[in-house]
């Protein structure tokens, strides 16, 4: 990749909007560098759609195996048994695209999802072909309607009608079928099958916050939206197992399952139990300080997974605060340290988030706002916050966790509410220098991410930055 530098930012790359932020901006300023070679597609899922074992499910929150070879590339050469971690590992795309090159990859995952699709490409790695073949050929002639079987799907309340209720009992029916399968490996991969074309096969579509609903569902709804094709469920199955028997005949013969390691639960739970100075690069994408709550848009694939409504609420917590409804875990965090007898550690990384001016603006700016009624929300100033706060902790863990002369690559959007723009790009790198790494450069997309309809109504359109962040490790 090419670095392209303009000598005068544009106004996507240059937010004016308090003192503290400008002069945050001018911090960073020469560390700001229009990349003319990335893109939407290199930083999302979208470039994934179509690679072997990254297109089994649709993860759009997850980047692209290209963006992970790139940085492998540029920070491994030359290295004997590189380390890489990726503390949000979502569905794994940095570690089975790692290890393919040749690293040791650690990955922490706390949504469900994820780490069944980790582990389904794991199992992968090293299943017995032929017994998958099998299988396959049986369900092909086997009538579903003609199995018996007592499975109902686990509804959540937000996922009942999702299925036509023909789907309903062809799940119930499957489900009896994988009861079949003795062979562990393929009776695990069939059942992930299943989990990967709830959407496809449902009455609901992934839609940014929400689990969008289509009309012919039958709930009370708001608007007639059609989400085109609901796919017959039989016809899904099989034809999501031929692609994933296609993949499996290519694979890399053993090197995923090997050379990673899944970690489950919240980074800043595990963090703090890997020794210091153990990674030559950390690469990952945290969740966006967007609002988004992967509760709900991954809801039917909870249930499937047997998360009952309590374990959800549960799970929305423990994920870093990045929706309305996550509630402060301050005191816990403090506690957990002290217990670790971690406490001067956690006090200087709590040090930087309260060092950090221009965040503290921005946050009174929200919180008066708050104060006049004035937001469509009034927990945002709160979400803001604690995602600051708890990312900020995150960082100073991460910052240890390299060797020196490492790095950490991270993927993130800077956000925008009640008209003011959050620089999260230069915030967070601010707290990075804070914990002993140096910002090495600011990676901005050439398009930004445009505003809500509602923001744009009230405050106009302001484009914003999309950024990768390079933060190195000095000697």
């Amino acid at each position: 990749m090419q670095v392209v530098a303009t000598a005068e930012k544009s106004e996507s790359v240059r937010s004016r909007k308090s003192k503290e932020t400008e002069l945050l901006f001018r911090k960073y300023y020469d560390k700001l560098t229009v990349n003319q070679e990335l893109s939407r597609a290199l930083v999302s899922n979208q470039a994934n759609k179509t690679i072997p074992f990254y297109r089994w499910l649709k993860y759009k929150e997850a980047f692209s195996s290209a963006l992970v070879r790139f940085f492998t590339t540029k920070f491994g050469f030359g290295k004997n048994n590189p380390r890489i971690l990726d503390p949000f590992a979502g569905a794994g795309t940095t570690l089975t695209t790692a290890t393919k090159e040749g690293w040791h990859a650690i990955g922490i995952e706390l949504l469900p999802v994820g780490i069944a699709a980790m582990k389904a490409r794991l199992k992968a790695d090293k299943v017995n072909i032929r017994v998958f073949e099998k299988y396959l050929s049986s369900l092909e002639k086997v009538s579903l309607e003609s199995l018996e079987s007592s499975y109902r799907f686990p509804h959540l309340r937000i996922t009942e009608k999702a299925f036509p209720s023909k789907t309903e009992r062809a799940i119930s029916a499957y489900m009896s079928f994988l009861n079949g399968i003795n062979e562990r490996d393929v009776r695990y991969l069939f059942w992930f099958a299943c989990l990967s074309i709830l959407e496809d096969v449902s009455f609901t579509r992934k839609d940014g916050q929400y689990l969008r609903w289509d009309s012919r569902s039958g709930r009370t709804l708001k608007s007639n939206f059609d989400k085109g094709r609901v796919h017959d469920f039989r016809t899904a199955i099989i034809h999501k197992l031929h692609m994933m028997l296609e993949d499996i005949r290519n694979r890399n013969g053993g090197s995923y399952s090997r050379n990673v390691k899944i970690v489950s639960g919240s980074c800043l739970d595990k963090l703090p139990n890997l020794p210091s100075n153990s990674f030559d690069l950390v690469l990952t994408s945290p969740p966006y300080c967007n609002r988004y709550d992967y509760t709900r848009t991954y809801a039917l694939e909870l249930a499937f997974l047997g998360f009952d409504e309590e374990a959800v609420r549960n799970l929305r917590q423990a994920l870093l605060s990045a929706t309305v409804e996550n509630k402060c875990k301050r005191e816990q965090l403090l506690a957990e340290y002290r217990v670790r007898g971690k406490e001067n550690f956690y006090s200087m990384a709590v040090n930087a988030f309260y060092n950090q001016r221009a965040l503290h603006e921005i946050l009174r700016t929200l919180y008066r706002a708050r104060k006049r009624g004035e937001l469509n929300n009034n927990n945002i100033p709160n979400m803001v916050e604690n995602y600051f706060f708890e990312l900020n902790v995150a960082i100073h863990e991460l910052a240890r966790l390299i060797n020196p002369g490492g790095h950490l690559v991270m993927v993130n959007d800077n956000v925008r509410y009640h008209g003011e723009d959050i620089p999260v790009d230069l915030i967070l790198s601010d707290f990075a220098v804070s914990a002993g790494l140096k910002v090495e450069s600011i990676w901005v997309l050439p398009r930004g991410k445009g505003n809500s309809s509602q923001q744009m109504g009230a405050y106009g359109r302001n484009e914003l930055r999309k950024c990768i962040y390079i933060w190195g490790k000095p000697e």
